[in-house]
């Protein structure tokens, strides 16, 4: 779950200040909200805590340990007007996250510094190296076929390259 939830990260981090950056704020808000939500939920796997229903999953995290380091700025990367703004703010996001994962000790130590992405100005953190090394560890035989997405058994863009090729071309 852990290395789905990296995963998810890595593949939507870029797309926040790339869909700001041509205009679409709104989407980029959207989607910079998802990376709040999925940012909280790897905190309460880190913590080993249930992570509740929607109503109380915001009241839930504020009693996580690791709250008072990082909700200050997911809250202003929900208020943020601008994508430089909201990508200013998840910074100090990711690089907390990065931290408390070298903190369990459940791989190697990982960079917890951004970058940025191909040289733009997109900041962004190389998510994939925290699930490509989650899944290095794993040895055990029996969860190697499970799915790799903590919320269904397919990834958000997987999902919908299957749906589009099961309904056709001209369907679409």
């Amino acid at each position: 779950m852990l290395a789905a939830g990296w995963t998810r990260i890595e593949q939507e981090q870029h797309l926040m200040g790339r869909a700001g950056f041509v205009g679409d704020e709104i989407g980029s808000a959207v989607i910079g909200a998802r990376l709040v939500r999925d940012i909280m939920r790897l905190c309460f796997l880190m913590e080993k805590r249930y992570a509740p229903y929607p109503k109380w999953f915001g009241t839930a995290f504020q009693k996580l340990h690791c709250a008072p380091l990082i909700s200050k700025n997911l809250e202003s990367s929900l208020a943020a007007i601008s994508w430089e703004v909201r990508q200013q703010c998840l910074k100090p996001a990711y690089e907390t996250i990065a931290r408390m994962h070298n903190k369990l000790h459940i791989t190697d130590p990982l960079n917890e510094t951004t970058r940025s992405f191909h040289e733009r100005q997109f900041i962004v953190m190389s998510m994939g190296a925290f699930s490509e090394a989650i899944l290095q560890k794993i040895e055990d035989p029996q969860a190697e076929p499970l799915p790799q997405s903590r919320e269904s058994a397919l990834s958000t863009n997987l999902a919908t390259a299957l749906i589009y090729s099961a309904i056709g071309p001209g369907d679409r």
